[in-house]
């Protein structure tokens, strides 16, 4: 079903078969993409808004969002994906009604992904990051913009970042051990060596995202990326809890990349790991897909996971695509065996060569009770 009627901006959804209204995955056939910070449900001077109440803090989030997709010009109805954060599952069905009231239903909705969180802020309920599409696009590698709408958690933060149609660069999670302030600029050290592979730099970086162990320490993270650009605009941020403690963070990083030479493959997966993952995936042709988040139907959490991966095959296809074309996979997981599950399936399920850029966090649950784990999916189209 194509849903955007935006001059510049067309997008299909392919629509779940029940009646949720939230499509299985979000495919962008035209348009570039528009990357937004996490936001929170907070007034311009960071005074949290809706205390106690989960709806008003989501609509006040969505507000947010529009403001600053409006740097881009663009709306939340073009909105391809939807991260959402919950303090906890409680809250998670007015979070859904909060959505069907502003979406309207089926062939309207972004592709969403939730998962349980701990917040910065104390009385926070909810927090969301998007992607949307625009019609705009301005030359050159990544344009970052601020919104005098919103509070900046840091100096030269952006809210948005428009990533120009064309070939784009995922970066798998990193994350150092040692000291908070030495682990993160180490972490960062080693996704510049990574962009470099991919012939990028951090100039091209259109959104940095976060999974953190301490969120008490989130804000002097964010001081900490912002300082690795030197004074330029920062990519827009997003952080969320990873309840891991061999390192303080993970940080992964998407980018966009100049055209490719000819002849070079749609996907290129570089440093593919024990067919696990790729440490880097450059997308050099295709139609980008976000998919929703997966969920397995067996109330073992182990067996979730066959579930899942099985219905990720269904859902490719359906868009216009195949495994050899994922090029992202974020796992969320809140049971050790559906972990250890997640390591042993990958090799039979993935191409060794083609294994998707990838990062795997231990949460404390994906806000739907009896769904131990869910999965956060990118592929590009085989066509065109």
């Amino acid at each position: 079903m194509i849903y955007s009627q935006t001059p510049g901006v067309r997008l299909r959804a392919i629509n779940p078969a029940g009646g949720s209204g939230v499509p299985r995955a979000v495919v962008v056939e035209e348009g570039a993409l528009v990357h937004t910070a996490l936001m929170f449900p907070e007034d311009r001077e960071g005074r949290l808004q809706g205390a106690g109440d989960a709806g008003a803090q989501a609509a006040r989030v969505l507000t947010n969002m529009e403001a600053a997709l409006h740097e881009a010009r663009t709306t939340l109805d073009n909105l391809v994906r939807l991260h959402i954060y919950v303090a906890d599952a409680s809250v998670t069905p007015r979070i859904d009604s909060v959505l069907a009231e502003r979406f309207g239903g089926a062939g309207k909705m972004p592709a969403v992904t939730l998962v349980e969180s701990e917040m910065a802020v104390a009385g926070m309920l909810v927090a969301m990051d998007g992607i949307a599409a625009t019609g705009w696009s301005t030359p050159g590698g990544a344009t970052r913009l601020p919104s005098a709408a919103l509070r900046s958690r840091t100096a030269g933060a952006s809210h948005v970042s428009i990533q120009p149609p064309g070939p784009f660069v995922i970066v798998s999670g990193r994350a150092a051990p040692g000291d908070f302030d030495v682990a993160i600029r180490d972490t960062i050290a080693q996704l510049r060596g990574d962009l470099a592979t991919a012939g990028v730099t951090l100039d091209h970086v259109v959104q940095i995202k976060s999974f953190l162990g301490d969120m008490r320490r989130a804000q002097r993270l964010e001081e900490l990326i912002a300082t690795a650009f030197g004074g330029s605009r920062v990519p827009p941020q997003v952080l969320t809890e990873w309840r891991q403690a061999s390192a303080p963070a993970e940080i992964e990083l998407i980018a966009s990349a100049g055209p490719p030479a000819d002849g070079r493959p749609r996907v290129e997966h570089v440093e593919p790991i024990l067919g696990r993952y790729s440490r880097i995936a450059r997308v050099n042709g295709g139609q980008p897909i976000f998919m929703s988040g997966l969920y397995g139907e067996s109330a073992d959490p182990v067996a979730q996971v066959g579930e899942m991966f099985a219905d990720l095959q269904r859902v490719l296809q359906a868009a216009g695509s195949d495994i050899r074309h994922l090029v992202k996979a974020t796992y969320y997981v809140s049971d050790a065996g559906a972990d250890a599950r997640i390591n042993t399936i990958r090799p039979s399920i993935y191409v060794p060569e083609h294994a998707p850029a990838a990062s795997k966090l231990f949460v404390r649950g994906t806000g739907r009770p009896g769904k131990a784990s869910t999965f956060d999916m990118i592929a590009v189209t085989t066509a065109r």
